[in-house]
């Protein structure tokens, strides 16, 4: 399923990019639950985001509420627009 149709080839780019601490761990970590790379964590998280779908199993959102505990995160996506850095 994951892999049908042809191969589809792409030129992949540096972004420089800076997290929140706690998402940042929580993020890696998931990544590598799903044995992934980051950037494909990151890029599968985003296409997904953007066709309006999560891509995450039951299982893994059991496991990122789980990251969620043990990191401290204790806000929701909306609370991004009240992020100050330190």
């Amino acid at each position: 399923m994951f892999n049908a149709g042809p191969p589809l080839e792409i030129e992949r780019v540096d972004v420089p990019v800076r997290l929140e601490r706690r998402l940042a761990a929580l993020l890696h970590e998931l990544a590598e639950y799903k044995r992934m790379s980051l950037s494909s964590c990151l890029e599968e998280t985003l296409l997904h985001t953007l066709e309006g779908v999560g891509p995450h199993t039951k299982s893994d959102l059991k496991h990122i509420e789980k990251l969620k505990q043990k990191y401290g995160i204790d806000y929701d996506s909306h609370a991004s627009y009240r992020f100050v850095e330190r």
